[in-house]
Order: structure tokens, then C-alpha cells, then sequence
């Protein structure tokens, strides 16, 4: 795997897991089987991620130039990303620490 399929694989792997958080605590889901609203966004990140034109460059999407996500759905990534981050230290605490080292490094 190269590094710009690796880096793309990272940022999904993140996506995924804070909307599983979200998911599981609001829609009350098992946070795996996703409900429809919120498998819905993921396909949708899925789909923006694989397509970015800038991902060999940027550290996130909130720090890119090109936004890639409709304005309705990039707020609601926002949403959920704002109540995920918190969480993810105690869902998946190595996958958090690789966030903010890729956030504070831009590795």
C-alpha cells in the first residue's frame, strides 16, 4: 500500500469509527450496524475521500481549501465530529493519538 492509499485508508478508518460513536450513543445502535441516516453519510465520506483531489497534501478535510462535501453534509460531519472527538480516547485511544500527531506534525 502506498502512502497516499495508506493516508486514505486512515482518514476512513477515523471517519468510521466517530461516526459509529455517533451513532451508537444517538441512534442507539451497536455502533457497528449503523442506522440508515448515518450509513448513508459514511458511503457519502467514502465516496469524497476516494475522490479527493488534494489528499497527498492536506492533513483533513477542515484544513483543505476544496471542499469536496455538499454543505448540509459537511455540517453534519462537523456535528458529529464534535461530538465523536472527545469520545474516540476512550473508543479507540491509538487511532486518536494518530489523529492529533497527524494534526499537530501533519504526518
Amino acid at each position: 500500500m502506498d502512502k497516499l492509499q495508506h493516508k486514505r485508508a486512515q482518514e476512513l478508518k477515523t471517519v468510521t469509527e466517530m461516526i459509529g460513536i455517533y451513532c451508537r450513543d444517538i441512534h442507539k445502535t451497536d455502533g457497528i450496524n449503523l442506522c440508515s441516516e448515518c450509513q448513508e453519510l459514511l458511503d457519502y465520506v467514502e465516496k469524497r475521500v476516494a475522490a479527493c483531489p488534494r489528499m497527498e497534501e492536506k492533513t483533513f478535510c477542515s484544513a483543505c481549501n476544496t471542499h469536496c462535501f455538499a454543505p448540509n453534509r459537511r455540517e453534519r460531519i462537523r456535528m458529529i465530529m464534535r461530538y465523536s472527538g472527545p469520545k474516540m480516547i476512550f473508543h479507540s485511544p491509538i487511532l486518536a493519538l494518530k489523529h492529533k500527531l497527524t494534526e499537530w506534525f501533519a504526518i
